[in-house]
């Protein structure tokens, strides 16, 4: 995925999921194609994702694709400037 001329874009999505259909919004979001991580956690959000693309467009697609899985009543999305 990572190409020498462009910086890989990456994001952190936190996701509220509609009460007991947790396991069915994981297994969707394991699909979506630029997903290198889910973990269930605990705390005001109950899924947090982290998503690499190439292209802002191709960012705003993944998270659109997120966005319409049943399920899912709220996301956050912040977009990572700088990493250590």
């Amino acid at each position: 995925m990572s190409s020498p001329d462009k910086e890989i874009m990456k994001a952190y999505m936190l996701i509220n999921v509609a009460l007991g259909r947790t396991n069915e919004v994981l297994a969707k979001i394991k699909l979506i194609p630029s997903v290198t991580s889910v973990a269930v956690i605990t705390g005001e959000y109950d899924i947090i994702v982290r998503l690499e693309t190439l292209t802002m467009n191709e960012m705003y697609n993944r998270t659109q694709e997120i966005h319409l899985i049943d399920g899912i009543i709220e996301t956050t999305t912040s977009i990572i400037q700088k990493e250590f």
